[in-house]
């Protein structure tokens, strides 16, 4: 059989070459081949308990969501007595410095009153002492005009 010379002879070198080859790469390959088999063996293992253990995970995810929800509404409860606290006081508060204000206005007032009145008195209290001191001056004046009128009748007796 003649494959055509030099050009056959380098085919068939390199025929050679390649099954020489072929039993290492058949090794290899076998071994990935059952490297595979037993990932795949492993995985089928694990798959039946996390098959199970998924909606155990599942129950007590939302059994923690539904923890947190109530933890969150009884957040939002206590916020808002506390706001309504809040509020109440301060509208109490606000009562109160209105009803301050109201009773300084009323003792403003009654303070403007109470000075008048006191200013009246005091004008009156003048009148009083200037009228005190003339009727003063003129009991003076007739004392002294009763006594020299006494002397006069004295002598003329």
């Amino acid at each position: 059989m003649d494959f055509g010379g030099a050009q056959g002879n380098e085919n068939v070198s390199a025929l050679a070459e390649q099954v020489q080859h072929l039993p290492n790469e058949n090794v290899q390959l076998q071994d990935r081949d059952e490297r595979l088999y037993m990932k795949l063996g492993d995985m089928q293992e694990r798959m039946p308990g996390s098959k199970t253990d998924l909606p155990a995970r599942l129950v007590f995810s939302e059994e923690e969501k539904l923890k947190i929800s109530k933890q969150l509404i009884d957040l939002q409860i206590e916020t808002n007595k506390m706001r309504e606290q809040y509020e109440t006081e301060n509208f109490e508060l606000k009562n109160m410095i209105l009803a301050l204000e109201n009773r300084v206005l009323e003792l403003e007032l009654s303070g403007e009153k109470v000075t008048g009145e006191r200013d009246a008195l005091q004008e009156r209290l003048r009148a009083a002492e200037s009228s005190r001191q003339e009727l003063a001056d003129e009991y003076i004046i007739l004392k002294s005009n009763y006594l020299a009128l006494g002397k006069e009748l004295d002598r003329e007796v």
